[in-house]
């Protein structure tokens, strides 16, 4: 059965966006609609249907008789959603301890274990693979979907962003030190506890990435962390 060029559209928007999302495509990318059209063998129309809609969600840039390239993600933007999350971050750690049962508990306890693996080979990349997981279910263990889609949505757009481990090793410890930590406020049933050092965990890093991100006359200055 032949593939509608709507199909093809749809197709290629998913492909593009999710290269853009996972950070494959970087910010300043130029997307050449042949290039791309020959890639997934197609004609230039889908190509173009399906940059049209980036366009409209802000994630490409296209300019009349230029082209089209991959934004990137402004410090003001990046400073709103950080200041969000760490308001509804605690809130949903609360009432993912009133929810929490057993097998949630020892599931973020395998996660706490691994990690302690990961942090003592200081595989950062690792850690922050888990540290993603451990926080997601923590999240999903809310059990209030609104509260959920709206953390998870700005925790994508943070994918296009590099691994808060990977710019500053330094908080790897406390970091560490942390989740033990949130893990005891689950097994001891303690919410408000949970909520207090959620918001401590986050404002840290988060600090951190605002810093990093931090706004000058001449755009985003990028301050990383030495690597001993």
């Amino acid at each position: 059965m032949p593939i509608s060029p709507m199909t093809k559209s749809a197709s290629v928007y998913q492909e593009i966006k999710r290269k853009i999302l996972d950070g494959i495509l970087e910010p300043g990318t130029h997307l050449v609609i042949k290039q791309i059209a020959t890639e997934y063998n197609i004609s230039d129309i889908p190509v173009r249907e399906a940059l049209k809609e980036l366009s409209v969600e802000g994630l490409v840039e296209t300019i009349p008789h230029v082209g089209s390239k991959v934004t990137g993600i402004s410090p003001k933007k990046i400073k709103d959603m950080l200041q969000v999350r760490e308001c509804l971050e605690p809130f949903a750690a609360e009432l993912a301890v009133i929810n929490a049962d057993q097998r949630l508990i020892d599931k973020l306890e395998s996660y706490v274990t691994e990690m302690a693996v990961a942090f003592e080979k200081n595989d950062i990349q690792k850690y922050g693979e888990i540290n993603k997981a451990f926080h997601r279910l923590i999240i999903e263990a809310s059990d209030n979907q609104i509260l959920i889609d709206a953390i998870f949505d700005m925790m994508e757009s943070e994918k296009r962003m590099r691994m808060v481990f990977q710019i500053f090793p330094s908080i790897l410890p406390d970091s560490f030190k942390e989740h033990h930590e949130m893990l005891t406020c689950f097994q001891e049933k303690n919410p408000v506890a949970m909520r207090e050092l959620m918001y401590v965990h986050k404002k840290r890093s988060f600090d951190k990435m605002r810093k990093y991100f931090q706004v000058e006359d001449t755009g985003p200055v990028m301050q990383r962390e030495p690597q001993h």
